[in-house]
């Protein structure tokens, strides 16, 4: 070996394992518009929409973003929120003096309009299924703007989903958050709003919070979630209250994303912040270059995390999944523990050691041997064992394999969900 790799290898054993750090870069979008809202689908695919009826869509991570505005979306209506299913088919939607949801099912060369209302704003877009999904808008005549689609989002309707307004309140766009059955949405009114079914009237409940707005909406679990304004507020009970958390930074509160007990958010400025202890300590994760930051989301399936701009820059990063070290010391073999509590809900414990700087994948898979999540993707981890919480709280109950990959070695183990 050369001078120079002995020095580089001892620069990053010095240097600690990379998990700690989430190994943030600058993707090019090759636009100069606010890009307002990304959906990422997993760590290869994501679509991200903006002013001016931008659509971007990346088939590989980042590497390269291409455009899917396409045609069918005006280029003088700003979009505000997008949620993708796949590399093909999407949801945006965009608002002026009327509101309107685009729907494309060919990776965006083509757009089709499949809801309008006249005074609206639509903030947010979720599918909980290809087929299912429900939009959340600011009121209109006296009634939130709630809507749902059972065939993809070719239809949408309000019915049995009533909910009054108080006052005049608004919600904000990217402020909504779904989990099965479960939705909770931000407002401008102290309040966060809150179902257990799906949005039907008479099972919406008042959440009320220390601060005005809620900018920002993330569950991590079923029970624990973040939502932001100026400030930080977490829950460890669904909702039911929130308390204060002290965040650093400044400037209102944009987006949240997490896993098990990691969050990252971001302030209308130009910094990422995490915690990896639910809250109790936050440090600045990253620093863009320019530009104040949008939203940032995780993908839906995998580690990788994207946030967005208002000046066309989005930000990438893998290591998204709270991967903490429990010893320093060398082992002697590379090995994959149990994980424990075995049967677990929704979240358990997996262990592993490697002997050597490894690149490191962790996947899940469901008993007919599909991929269904990723826990880590080619991340270099330096010698040492390493515990991360796994949460599958998007996976139904079954039997599931979770598989790691550290150079040549591989092992795979069985888990049991139930919920």
């Amino acid at each position: 070996m050369n001078k120079i790799f002995y020095y580089l290898l001892t620069l990053f054993l010095l240097s600690g394992p990379l998990t700690l750090r989430s190994q943030w870069m600058e993707q090019s979008s090759g636009v100069a518009t606010s890009l307002n809202s990304v959906s990422g689908v997993n760590d290869n695919i994501a679509w991200v929409c903006g002013n001016a009826g931008r659509v971007l869509r990346t088939n590989n991570g980042g590497t390269e973003w291409i455009n899917a505005t396409g045609t069918g979306i005006p280029n003088t209506l700003d979009l505000y929120n997008i949620f993708a299913s796949d590399s093909t088919t999407a949801l945006v939607t965009g608002s002026n003096t009327t509101a309107y949801v685009y729907r494309t099912t060919n990776g965006g060369l083509t757009w089709v309009q499949v809801f309008s209302q006249a005074g609206g704003f639509l903030n947010s877009i979720w599918m909980t299924t290809a087929a299912n999904g429900v939009i959340y808008g600011d009121p209109v005549g006296g009634r939130w703007s709630l809507w749902r689609t059972t065939n993809g989002g070719v239809n949408w309707d309000s019915t049995g989903m009533y909910l009054q307004q108080a006052g005049s309140e608004a919600g904000w766009n990217n402020a909504m958050y779904v989990t099965a059955t479960n939705i909770w949405f931000g407002t401008n009114n102290s309040r966060v709003y809150y179902t257990p079914l799906s949005g039907l009237a008479g099972t919406w409940v008042v959440q009320s919070t220390s601060q005005a707005n809620s900018y920002a909406l993330w569950f991590n679990s079923i029970t624990s979630g973040m939502t932001g304004g100026t400030q930080l507020l977490m829950t460890n009970n669904s909702g039911v209250n929130w308390t204060s958390v002290t965040g650093p930074g400044s400037g209102n509160i944009s987006g949240i994303t997490g896993s098990a007990a990691a969050y990252w958010f971001v302030r209308q400025a130009n910094s990422i912040y995490r915690t990896t202890d639910n809250g109790a300590t936050f440090t600045t994760d990253y620093t863009a270059p320019a530009g104040t930051y949008t939203h940032i989301q995780k993908a839906a399936i995998g580690s990788r995390m994207w946030a967005t701009r208002n000046n066309g820059g989005i930000s990438s990063s893998l290591s998204t999944v709270g991967i903490e070290p429990v010893s320093t010391e060398t082992p002697v073999n590379y090995s994959l523990s149990q994980n424990y509590p075995n049967p677990f809900n929704p979240a358990t414990n997996i262990n592993f050691s490697i002997p050597v700087s490894s690149i490191v994948s962790i996947k899940i898979y469901d008993i007919a041997g599909r991929e269904v999540d990723i826990i880590a993707n080619n991340m270099m981890i330096s010698p040492g064992s390493y515990t991360v919480v796994y949460s599958a709280d998007r996976l139904s109950s079954g039997i599931y394999f979770y598989r790691i990959t550290a150079n040549e070695y591989t092992e795979t183990k069985k888990m049991v969900l139930t919920k």
